[in-house]
């Protein structure tokens, strides 16, 4: 008999910022407690992955942005659920951030993305995104 796992859904903002990304740690008591994260948060019914991201940057954050290009998904089985995590560049627009559910938070470099512990699901993201910055810096080039 096959186990059914729950499957969710999520979302999640690459907000960038003077040549620097956003990333949020999350609460000790919450699941993957203490690792890293962009964040983001779960599609409910009837939205679309960009309405979703943006609904829950402003409930986690308390800032309104507009979401951008697509960089990857991900499907990661933590045991307990399946999560499939969409992973998009995102424009901050408005507002001071406020941590609502995560413990901390940090602008950091591409480059200094590897010091940090992030959930499993966001690693593909991070490999994303630097192909994608590669890709628009030898455009420009």
């Amino acid at each position: 008999m096959t186990e059914h796992k729950p499957h969710l859904v999520v979302v999640a903002g690459v907000i960038e910022k003077d040549g620097c990304y956003f990333i949020a740690q999350r609460l000790e008591n919450a699941s993957q407690g203490g690792l890293w994260e962009f964040p983001g948060g779960k599609v409910e019914v009837g939205e679309t992955p960009a309405q979703a991201l943006e609904r829950e940057l402003y409930e986690e954050l308390a800032i309104r942005t507009t979401t951008g290009v697509w960089l990857a998904d991900s499907v990661f089985d933590y045991g307990d659920k399946v999560i499939e995590l969409k992973g998009y560049l995102t424009q901050w627009q408005q507002g001071d951030i406020q941590l609502n559910s995560h413990q901390q938070m940090a602008w950091v470099a591409l480059a200094q993305l590897d010091n940090y512990c992030f959930c499993a699901a966001d690693y593909p993201i991070i490999t994303a995104l630097q192909d994608h910055i590669a890709l628009v810096s030898e455009s420009t080039s």
